[in-house]
């Protein structure tokens, strides 16, 4: 009896990796699949949190709604356009950034630890500062483009800027994650292709072009997905610039979602633009995985 007070104190029984993982299981099933289905089941409902008792079940009909709702698709729009330019210039900056890193010089070291200072800054508090920085009276950026005689410009209520501005903020405060990425990717690069590529007289945009990139292309593809997620559902630096706007220019899926659960009140149709954004982060992250497996093959 000792003996086996013992083992069931010390957790040296076979049920011991039960009692430890079962917490973690019912802490994930609680903050991940029970909201999950509680959205999927929302999405089939009308529930607006003005008519509280009058919450019924009406099948497809947000969905039917949502292919015909031309606000969605400009949300649709704004995010596609948002992620393209995000991730172009995030990969290819990161990738040259990663290449400068992964050279040998002094300071390389604390060079390598101040490129993690926009990452480790709360969203919200980049949101501000560059809020700040482009403000159109006291900001720096419009101070320094009155003393190159340009005209000082409301840079985020305007519709040609607005988004472009955000894809900027998006771009200096994430192209250091992918770059840190790619650089663990080209430090794990084996040494003796480059070393026979030397031996034959290959150029360096050859041995780039030939085996650098080919070599990298799982690490670009890692990069590629987790920003992909990342900026799909990117809601707290759009929030506090430009909360979607001017009028509908930077509202992409998710701060729509937002809006029509927490201002119009409808959140049946808000969660059924949860599902559908979730939906296609599924499919495509899914595509372009697959896509590089075949070719690797």
């Amino acid at each position: 009896m000792g003996n086996r007070l013992r083992k069931a104190l010390t957790l040296e029984t076979k049920s011991a990796p039960v009692i430890l993982l079962t917490p973690i299981f019912v802490f994930l099933l609680a903050i991940t699949i029970f909201p999950l289905i509680y959205a999927i089941a929302t999405s089939f409902q009308y529930f607006h949190l003005s008519d509280p008792l009058g919450r019924s079940f009406v099948g497809f009909k947000n969905y039917a709604y949502l292919l015909e709702d031309p606000r969605f698709w400009n949300s649709l729009k704004n995010t596609f356009q948002f992620i393209t330019f995000s991730l172009l210039f995030e990969i290819t900056l990161g990738f040259v950034l990663a290449l400068l890193l992964n050279q040998k010089f002094r300071g390389a070291g604390m060079a390598k630890t101040m490129v993690l200072l926009p990452m480790i800054t709360t969203p919200v508090v980049v949101a501000l500062i560059w809020v700040m920085i482009l403000d159109p009276q006291f900001g720096i950026f419009n101070y320094l483009m009155g003393q190159l005689g340009l005209k000082p410009q409301t840079w985020l209520s305007q519709e040609n800027t607005a988004l472009w501005v955000i894809i900027g903020v998006d771009v200096w405060e994430w192209t250091l994650f992918v770059a840190l990425v790619l650089l663990s990717g080209l430090q794990s690069l084996p040494g003796e292709p480059f070393e026979s590529a030397k031996v034959d007289g290959a150029s360096k945009w050859q041995t780039f072009i030939h085996l650098t990139l080919p070599m990298m292309t799982n690490y670009i593809v890692i990069a590629l997905v987790f920003r992909f997620m990342d900026a799909f559902r990117w809601f707290d630096t759009i929030y506090v610039m430009t909360k979607g706007g001017p009028g509908t220019a930077t509202e992409t899926i998710n701060m729509y979602g937002y809006l029509t659960g927490f201002h119009f009140l409808n959140m049946g149709y808000a969660a059924t633009l949860g599902i559908s954004m979730l939906l296609i982060i599924i499919i495509l992250s899914q595509l372009l995985v697959k896509r590089v497996n075949m070719k690797g093959r």
